[in-house]
């Protein structure tokens, strides 16, 4: 069984996208196992009353509850993030008795914020394994939670490379696509960058003012919505002045696949965190071909090499960002070789045989 917490569209409807070639392929249907999805439809079948009950509950305590209701039908427990559901249930489990304690496994990519340590720190003997793909999250959680080394694994992410793929991009589309330049800016190059959480998208855009350097920015600019980059830059929510030659806006899959192909670099600018943000952006330019300029904090050492396949630069450092940014722009046979480091990168390290095989293993001994 999967506990997922997936809200529309619903996991299958993401893997009918995928079959359709517009977006990314879903790698939890490679796993080789009958597969129960835990969502908000509740297939594995509460009474009406239950169901009138969990409409109560905060629907994440409403899965942990279900799960731990159904457990027995199910050789193990998967819980793919949503920690919001899988540590109470955790914290059920460890206090099941062995006979009747059906293996979880789950993968996180945080667990060192907040509540979430306190919360892991109780519940971890109710986890048969802990899957952390950022190695700092991995330490984290032996070194200040006391989990047992066997019980983490920390495979590399995965990145859907026939996907992620430039050979798949149309280098002369019919219609004009995000940043495309004017017809009398046809020589002038272009970056981009993407994303929302702990992104610091200020810093980008200082670096960039006044640079004449194309960039389209693909987060959401939400009206109402208070992110931490538009504080910094005095907004909450109407569209900031951008310096010339900046876009910002929303793309879909196979638009950002274009975007990534038509830059001559990513450029992924984060507020330092312990963990791995960034990391789906880093790992789709790499399968792009494209170098990435990115932040330099301990959460991001497990991807990018400094040099071979991006740089490097000082958080919060507009001019720090500014001179990478243009010496990279200046040195175009650098950003190509790097470039065709990251995919390469990409195939080796992020594949998704390698993700699954990886999972396939801990779900396999878990099961034992």
């Amino acid at each position: 069984m999967v506990s997922a917490g997936w809200f529309p569209p619903y996991l299958e409807e993401v893997a009918a996208q995928a079959e359709a070639g517009t977006r990314p392929k879903v790698w939890l249907y490679d796993l080789p196992y009958d597969l129960t999805v835990l969502d908000q439809r509740f297939v594995t079948g509460p009474s009406r009353v239950r169901r009138a009950l969990y409409r109560r509950l905060p629907l994440p305590l409403a899965f942990a509850v279900e799960a731990f209701r159904v457990r027995k039908r199910y050789d193990a427990i998967f819980a793919w993030g949503a920690e919001a559901a899988s540590l109470p249930l955790a914290l059920a489990l460890r206090f099941t008795r062995g006979r009747t304690r059906t293996p979880l496994v789950v993968l996180y990519s945080w667990i060192s914020s907040g509540a979430k340590a306190k919360l892991l720190r109780l519940a971890w003997p109710g986890i048969k394994a802990l899957v952390l793909p950022p190695s700092a999250q991995a330490e984290f959680a032996v070194k200040q939670l006391g989990v047992p080394t066997e019980r983490i694994t920390s495979p590399k992410w995965v990145v859907d490379t026939g996907f992620w793929n430039p050979e798949l991009v149309d280098p002369q589309p019919a219609e004009p696509r995000a940043g495309d330049p004017k017809p009398d800016d046809q020589d002038t190059v272009m970056i981009c960058s993407a994303g929302r959480e702990m992104r610091d998208f200020a810093t980008l855009i200082a670096a960039l003012d006044g640079t004449g350097v194309r960039c389209h920015i693909a987060g959401s600019l939400v009206a109402g919505m208070d992110d931490r980059w538009r504080a910094e830059l005095g907004d909450r929510g109407e569209r900031v002045g951008l310096p010339e030659g900046v876009t910002f806006g929303p793309l879909t899959p196979v638009e950002m696949r274009d975007l990534y192909a038509r830059s001559r670099f990513v450029v992924l600018p984060l507020h330092p965190s312990d963990t791995d943000h960034g990391i789906s952006c880093m790992i789709e330019a790499f399968a792009m071909g494209r170098a990435v300029v990115c932040t330099r904090f301990d959460g991001q050492r497990d991807a990018l090499e400094e040099g071979v396949n991006g740089v490097f630069v000082p958080a919060h450092d507009a001019a720090a960002l500014r001179t990478a940014i243009l010496e990279l722009i200046a040195d175009p046979e650098r950003a190509a070789a790097m470039g065709r480091a990251a995919r390469r990168a990409a195939e080796a390290e992020f594949g998704m045989a390698r993700w699954v095989a990886a999972l396939t293993e801990v779900l396999d001994a878990a099961i034992g």
